[in-house]
């Protein structure tokens, strides 16, 4: 790791990367399949000694120590696919998400790791496609429905647009906001990073 990492305590190292922990504490769990962020090539911050600390995101990938594709590097940031292997491979798996995507140009009966392949291979020349709702837990019908120009299903508050009937968005919107805050509420409670994850994962196990 950088030297400058080695000089943040685990306090401060747990407060800078609180977003990142608690954003893919769902992903890590199996919730989600995947989590899609911007990741900042610094994470700038002061140790206890007082001097100014940065975290690289070569680091961050280390601490948080879970799968990852980066679809765009840019100055000063990257957006990253966070996944989770299993979750990912099971819903790709889904006979209508995979017929959709092969329709789409993505590798017939591809693997896991192909369909991330493509995928990178999309976002390096083009804007973010929008199949990544897919990849990231999204109901299909509204992928479908934002890429189609559907008219969207009125939602109040909703993390996503919904098309059609909202109850499987709905299911999902609160399976994902309830995985969240239980993430936040236990980043509260623990005392480093290790243990916040120890945590996340015992709650994946039991």
């Amino acid at each position: 790791m950088d030297g400058n990492t080695e000089r943040i305590d685990e306090f401060h190292r747990k407060e800078l990367l609180r977003f990142l922990l608690v954003k893919t504490a769902t992903v890590r769990r199996g919730i989600k399949p995947g989590e899609l962020l911007r990741v900042r090539h610094c994470y700038e911050g002061v140790n206890a000694d007082g001097l100014r600390v940065c975290l690289h995101r070569s680091d961050i990938y280390s601490i948080l120590r879970i799968d990852y594709v980066e679809l765009k590097v840019e100055d000063g940031s990257s957006l990253v696919l966070f996944y989770n292997r299993t979750a990912l491979s099971r819903t790709l798996a889904d006979a209508r998400s995979r017929r959709w995507l092969e329709r789409l140009g993505y590798p017939v009966g591809g693997s896991c790791d192909a369909m991330l392949a493509e995928l990178c291979r999309r976002a390096s020349v083009e804007l973010i496609p929008h199949e990544v709702g897919v990849f990231i837990g999204y109901p299909l019908k509204d992928v479908v429905g934002f890429m189609r120009h559907i008219p969207a299903t009125p939602v109040h508050r909703g993390a996503w647009r919904v098309y059609g009937d909202a109850e499987e968005s709905l299911r999902r919107m609160r399976l994902y906001g309830r995985a969240e805050a239980d993430a936040s509420a236990a980043f509260e409670r623990a005392d480093g990073i290790d243990e916040f994850i120890e945590m996340i994962s015992l709650k994946r196990a039991s």
